[in-house]
């Protein structure tokens, strides 16, 4: 599991999460942290909106950042969906993090 990398995971139900941790953690690590995406697409300044394919998505969906959240790895499916997001998508999703936790 690769940072940047959206993966299917089972949490209140199955859903696509996007892997935050550095790869450095997922490799020694039991768990990753992740920011788990919904396809109801409500704005919010801790929201990232990903496009169809972005990733390997298989509907428009949005990254809920203020849903930021550490799971074993176990939980995650071992396959991306799909390719990396880009590094100017994964700041964005950075920028919301912190804004979601309160850091301008």
């Amino acid at each position: 599991m690769r940072r940047g990398y959206l993966h299917w995971i089972a949490l209140d139900k199955r859903r696509p999460a996007l892997v935050l941790s550095p790869d450095v953690r997922n490799d020694k690590a039991r768990d990753v942290i992740v920011i788990p995406a919904s396809t109801v697409m409500r704005e919010g300044p801790w929201h990232v909106r990903l496009k169809k394919g972005e990733g390997g998505l298989p509907a428009p969906s949005v990254l809920l950042c203020e849903q930021i959240t550490t799971v074993p790895k176990d939980s995650l499916d071992a396959s991306a969906l799909g390719g990396p997001l880009s590094a100017a998508r994964i700041q964005e999703v950075e920028r919301a993090v912190l804004r979601a936790i309160g850091v301008p």
